[in-house]
C-alpha cells in the first residue's frame, strides 16, 4: 500500500515515535553484512547512547516536580539491541525476514525501563513479470511516545499488521493495482485502552502508464475501524468504531533525469458511530518532489495533508497538514551527512475531554552524521530540537535529543 493514502495503517512498520529515534535511524541507516550464508543473513548488535531535555515533553507551564517527583526534566539512557536480517531470493520471488530486540536502560526515570521488538516477514511474489505484489506481517512493540501523555506514566504500546499488494500490467498501457491491510494496536497502560483500535482496509486502483514507467491513474479505498473492547468514556460505553472512504488520484512522473514527483490527492469522508463531530469529510493529499542535483546530493521536499498515523492516533479524529525537507550529501563513500526540517499542525476535532477542537504546531530540525568505516561497523551523532506550540496552555514543550550510536554486523 502506498504511504500516501488516508488511513491509519500503513505498509511502512517498525520502531516509532520520536523518542525512539535512535531505533528508527538504526534501521534506516543499517550497512551491509560480513558474508553469512552467502550474504543473505546478517546479524548485528547496536549500542546508543541518548539524551533528551524533555524525556516527557512537559509545558513550561507545568511544574516538572508535580509530574516527576523532581525539578528534573532530563535523562539519559542506554538502548542496547541485538536482531538479524535475512534475504532469499528464489527465482522470481524473494522472502525476507527481520528481528531486533532492544533492552532500555534508563539514569533517573528508571520506572522507563523496558524491553521492546520489531518483526517483520515478507514475501514478495512474482506469477510472471507483469503480475507481482508482496505479503506480510510486521510487529512491534515499545514505549509510546510522550508527546501526547505530557505525564510520568509509561505506555507499552504493540501494534500488528498483515497487508497483501498486488499489480498486474493488464497492457504494457494499463496497471491495475490492489491492497488490503488489517492489524490492530494495544496500549499497556489501563487508562490509555480507550485508545485500542482494529483497522482493516481495501484499496483498488488502474493506472496509465508511459514508455518511460511513468503513471497516473485512480483509486478508491474502503476502510473500518473499531475498539477491542468496550471502555466507559464520559459514562457511555464507548467504541471507537468508523468507517471510511476516499477516491483520488495518483501517479508518478520523471521530470527530468534530476528530479521525480510523486503524489496522490484524495477526497476522503470519516463517519464515527459515536461522537459524530469528530466526522471529517474533506481533501488529503501527499505529493513528494525528489530532487538530485549531483550523484552525492539528494533532496526530498514533502507536503501532505492526512489522517495522523497509528502511533499518534487518539480517541478523538487528528488531522495532520505539513511539510518537510530532507536533505542527504554523501560526503565520501563512507562519511554521510543526512538533515530534516519539518513543520506540521495537528488539528483535533471531536475531542471528548477537553468539549473542544483544539491544534498542535510542531517544528522540527535535525541533522545526523554517519560513518562507515568498513563494511560491517557503523558509527553516527543525531542532534534533533523539536518546539511545538499549542491552542491548549499545557500542550507546549520544547526538546533537545542527541544520540551516539555504534552498530556491527556479523
Amino acid at each position: 500500500m502506498a504511504s500516501s493514502q488516508p488511513g491509519f495503517w500503513r505498509r511502512a512498520t517498525g520502531i516509532s515515535g520520536k523518542g525512539l529515534l535512535a531505533a528508527a535511524i538504526a534501521a534506516a541507516f543499517s550497512p551491509n553484512a560480513l558474508a553469512l550464508f552467502g550474504d543473505r543473513l546478517e546479524l548485528f548488535a547496536d549500542e546508543a547512547w541518548n539524551y533528551d531535555s524533555n524525556v516527557f515533553r512537559l509545558s513550561k507551564n507545568v511544574d516538572p516536580a508535580a509530574v516527576t517527583g523532581s525539578d528534573r526534566k532530563s535523562d539519559t539512557w542506554w538502548q542496547t539491541t541485538f536482531g538479524f536480517n535475512l534475504d532469499v531470493p528464489v527465482s522470481l520471488q524473494r522472502f525476507q525476514l527481520a528481528y531486533a530486540w532492544s533492552d532500555y536502560r534508563y539514569q533517573h526515570f528508571d520506572q522507563l525501563d523496558h524491553h521492546g521488538h520489531t518483526a517483520r516477514a515478507e514475501w514478495d511474489w512474482a506469477v510472471a513479470k507483469d503480475l507481482v505484489g508482496d505479503t506480510g506481517y510486521a510487529e512491534q512493540q515499545n514505549l509510546a511516545s510522550f508527546e501526547n501523555i505530557q505525564g510520568a506514566t509509561p505506555d507499552i504500546v504493540k501494534t500488528r499488521q498483515t497487508w497483501f499488494n498486488g499489480a498486474w500490467l493488464v497492457t504494457p498501457s494499463w496497471r491495475a493495482h490492489t491492497a488490503l491491510t488489517a492489524g490492530d494496536a494495544r496500549h499497556g497502560d489501563p487508562l490509555r485502552q480507550v485508545n485500542d483500535l482494529e483497522a482493516a482496509s481495501a484499496e483498488v486502483g488502474m493506472s496509465y502508464v508511459t514508455a518511460q514507467e511513468n503513471r497516473v491513474g485512480a483509486a478508491v479505498r474502503y476502510e473500518q475501524g473499531r475498539s477491542p473492547h468496550s471502555v466507559l468514556l464520559q459514562g457511555v460505553d464507548f467504541d471507537n468504531a468508523y468507517e471510511q472512504a476516499s477516491i483520488g488520484m495518483q501517479g508518478r512522473w520523471v521530470l527530468s533525469g534530476h528530479s521525480r514527483l510523486d503524489g496522490r490527492v484524495d477526497y476522503t469522508k470519516r463517519d464515527y458511530d459515536q461522537f459524530a463531530n469528530r466526522n471529517y469529510s474533506g481533501p488529503t493529499f501527499r505529493g513528494t518532489y525528489t530532487w538530485i542535483p549531483t550523484g552525492k546530493t539528494t533532496i526530498a521536499t514533502t507536503i501532505y495533508r492526512d489522517v495522523a498515523p497509528l502511533e499518534d492516533i487518539q480517541s478523538r479524529f487528528v488531522l495532520t497538514t505539513g511539510v518537510k525537507v530532507a536533505p542527504q550529501w554523501d560526503a565520501t563513500s563512507k562519511i554521510s551527512v543526512r538533515g530534516n526540517l519539518e513543520y506540521v499542525k495537528w488539528d483535533y476535532r471531536g475531542d471528548q475531554t477537553l468539549g473542544a477542537n483544539f491544534e498542535h504546531r510542531v517544528r522540527t530540525g535535525g541533522l545526523g552524521l554517519i560513518y562507515k568505516p568498513t563494511r560491517d561497523i557503523l558509527l553516527q551523532a543525531t542532534y534533533q530540537r523539536e518546539v511545538r506550540t499549542s491552542t491548549v496552555p499545557t500542550g507546549d514543550y520544547k526538546d533537545d535529543i542527541v544520540i551516539l550510536e555504534g552498530r556491527i554486523g556479523f
